[in-house]
């Protein structure tokens, strides 16, 4: 039997051993297990020890671990070393290396909802791991503006500086709400990477729902509820909304072929994923 799991902490309001049983019985796979491993920062290195010793055959990694996860890995995949972000560790013997599927699965939802990167203009909401990874999906895409909205400067710096790092034509600029309401009218995609609005507290938003506008495309990478506050508001000033679920079932899809090999992205039917998802949830 192999082995999976998701660590991180909370992890109450997860999905994800839903949608891994959902792949495994697509791809009639019945010797995998996953379930859900909640512990703390402290815990991590024993975590590891185990794992490395065949505890685990692979964990998907979330928040607020993808970054304090790297330094107990023998290796890590160019573009999760360059995010300084993992979602997903594979084990082989007793070797660990890290990847980020996220990149991957944000992707995918953007191709889905014919979202066009070349030459559009982005506002990013939050600068973690999640923002890494679509700060550098955007960069490769060659946006010719983002802009970060974020708490802490030093966070949104780090962000701008992965930007920039795989692409340095791309206009970065550091705003706060102020700036971005100026800014508004100019923007093709408004992306929401904060955990804002996330069950059980559902009635929030980031953003102000007047910064909104119509043409917009409000992406929400929350999943639970499947309409936040952030796209309520989005979708009644006539903006278009998406939410999390394509890019956390892509995002998963990409960890199992990781882990189990050969090119399971083709042979697993990712609507039918979605769907069994939005009845899990409530």
């Amino acid at each position: 039997m192999k082995r999976f799991a998701l660590l991180g902490e909370p992890l109450g309001h997860s999905l994800s051993p839903v949608l891994h049983k959902a792949i495994y019985r697509q791809l009639e796979i019945d010797d995998a297990s996953y379930r859900t491993v909640e512990l703390p920062e402290e815990r991590l290195k024993g975590f590891f020890s185990g794992f490395r010793v065949g505890g685990f055959d692979g964990v998907n990694v979330t928040t607020p671990h993808k970054f304090h996860v790297i330094q107990l890995l023998d290796e890590v995949d160019s573009k999760a070393k360059l995010i300084n972000a993992v979602n997903c560790v594979n084990r082989v013997g007793n070797k660990l290396t890290g990847y980020n599927t996220d990149l991957l699965g944000f992707a995918y939802s953007l191709r889905q909802n014919d979202v066009q990167i070349e030459g559009n203009q982005f506002a990013i909401l939050g600068a973690g791991g999640s923002a890494q990874a679509v700060g550098a999906v955007l960069a490769e895409g060659e946006a010719k503006r983002v802009l970060i909205i974020n708490r802490t400067q030093e966070r949104a710096e780090q962000l701008k500086s992965v930007i920039l790092a795989v692409n340095d034509a791309i206009d970065v600029i550091l705003c706060d709400e102020a700036e971005l309401a100026q800014r508004a009218p100019e923007l093709d995609c408004i992306i929401n990477t904060t955990s804002v609005g996330m069950a059980p507290n559902v009635k929030v938003s980031p953003l102000s729902k007047s910064i909104f506008h119509e043409g917009c495309l409000a992406f929400d990478l929350v999943y639970n509820p499947k309409q936040t506050q952030f796209l309520i508001d989005a979708e009644k000033q006539g903006a278009n909304t998406v939410n999390g679920l394509q890019m956390l079932v892509a995002q998963a899809v990409y960890s199992v072929e990781i882990w189990m090999g050969g090119n399971i992205v083709a042979h697993v039917d990712m609507n039918a994923l979605v769907r069994d998802l939005e009845k899990a949830i409530k």
